[in-house]
């Protein structure tokens, strides 16, 4: 038996052909690595815009929430405006009634005096009477006298 070298062997695969499969190898793995660079970009772009997204979502509760605070603060100011016109027109009914009821009491003051200056007026009127009809009684004799 004779010792034959292993690379005098043929396997059947040339090294034309062990070159080539090495460049398709090379070439499927460029191909993966590829498509795994594809796909961390869509992921990375996916991310992105989710983050995009979330912002998005956050700025527009924040206008929303600053909406609201004016709102509320317009709220609060229409509130205390109404309020104030509520004491202006309550504070304005008491002064009328105020008023009115010191026009009550000075009228009742003025009847009052004219009740008393119509009583006093009566009196004297009576009290004149009643001297004239005194006064007539004493010379009513002495009328004919003159007479």
């Amino acid at each position: 038996m004779s010792i034959t070298p292993v690379a005098a062997t043929t396997t059947g695969i040339t090294a034309t052909q062990v070159q080539q499969q090495r460049q398709a190898d090379q070439v499927d793995q460029q191909r993966l690595d590829d498509q795994r660079s594809q796909g961390r970009l869509q992921d990375q772009r996916v991310q992105d815009q989710r983050r995009v997204e979330d912002q998005q979502d956050v700025r527009q509760d924040l206008v929303r929430q600053d909406q609201q605070r004016a709102d509320d603060v317009q709220q609060y100011r229409d509130d205390q405006y109404r309020v104030q016109q509520q004491r202006v027109q309550d504070q304005q009914r008491l002064d009328d009634q105020q008023r009115i009821q010191e026009q009550l009491r000075l009228e009742d003051q003025l009847r009052q005096r004219a009740e008393d200056t119509r009583l006093q007026f009566e009196r004297t009127t009576d009290a004149a009477a009643a001297r004239l009809a005194q006064g007539n009684g004493m010379f009513s004799g002495r009328l004919d006298v003159y007479l």
